[in-house]
């Protein structure tokens, strides 16, 4: 029998296939039928951009602490730990946080947790909030919730980066991007995306009317300032997406 794509993404979506892609990767449909695999394929769960992107925020934003929304395995939380800021995070895939966890990411600065639950965290308790390849893995129901609590628990500054419609890859093929609702068939032509987990894809002006809130300043020249600072070949893909960097503005 034909196995058949999920109806609804969940926290067992993102396990060792999805990172690690050992037994060939997550099944997709193409629109003409056939049956591909995709995954990171990233067995140690390593990536070297991380290193330049935690320097330039510490230039920037100068944080004692950080919280990284949706960390994966950690190495975000790995390497920012390593030049002096208290950074931890959180995901909900048990994979991601337990047995696929980056070898040096300690178990104390991870934890397993739904976005879409209140976060366990006090409020205003973080100088600075980020999200990388996030938010579009976020049913469009569940994000006035997730994006208060991001709100709640940012101090001063947040830093997002999403892949959005038209940026190329797969979900370029959907130039005005989909919004899939949950335990809905997913239509075939948007499996190649959905594989990934990105179930809200939109134009980047759709996010910043989402984020737009009282008291949050979008900051484009910091985005600039970030783009100048990190070697464009470490975030190629991040310049076809968006990048938004918030400010909070004191009441």
């Amino acid at each position: 029998m034909e196995e058949q794509f999920p109806s609804q993404i969940t926290d067992k979506w993102y396990d060792e296939e999805y990172y690690a892609g050992t037994k060939g990767g997550k099944k997709y449909h193409t629109p003409n039928g056939k049956i591909e695999k995709w995954s990171y394929f990233n067995p140690e769960g390593i990536w070297e951009g991380t290193k330049p992107i935690v320097e330039a925020w510490k230039k920037m934003f100068n944080p004692k602490n950080l919280l990284d929304i949706g960390c994966g395995r950690g190495q975000v939380i790995s390497s920012a730990r390593e030049i002096g800021i208290k950074a931890e995070g959180f995901d909900f895939s048990e994979w991601a946080v337990a047995e696929g966890r980056y070898k040096k990411c300690k178990q104390e600065w991870i934890k397993l947790h739904d976005a879409t639950k209140p976060w366990s965290y006090n409020d205003r308790s973080f100088d600075l909030v980020v999200a990388l390849d996030f938010w579009e893995h976020i049913y469009e129901t569940d994000l006035n919730f997730v994006i208060s609590e991001m709100y709640r628990v940012a101090k001063k500054w947040i830093f997002l980066q999403i892949a959005v419609a038209g940026s190329g890859g797969l979900q370029g093929r959907v130039e005005e991007g989909y919004v899939l609702e949950k335990n809905k068939p997913v239509p075939i032509e948007f499996e190649g995306c959905v594989v990934a987990g990105h179930v809200t894809v939109r134009r980047e002006q759709w996010w910043l009317d989402k984020f737009e809130q009282d008291n949050w300043l979008f900051r484009r020249d910091m985005v600039n300032w970030f783009i100048s600072l990190v070697p464009k070949e470490v975030i190629r893909n991040w310049l076809l997406n968006s990048m938004i960097v918030l400010e909070r503005i004191e009441e």
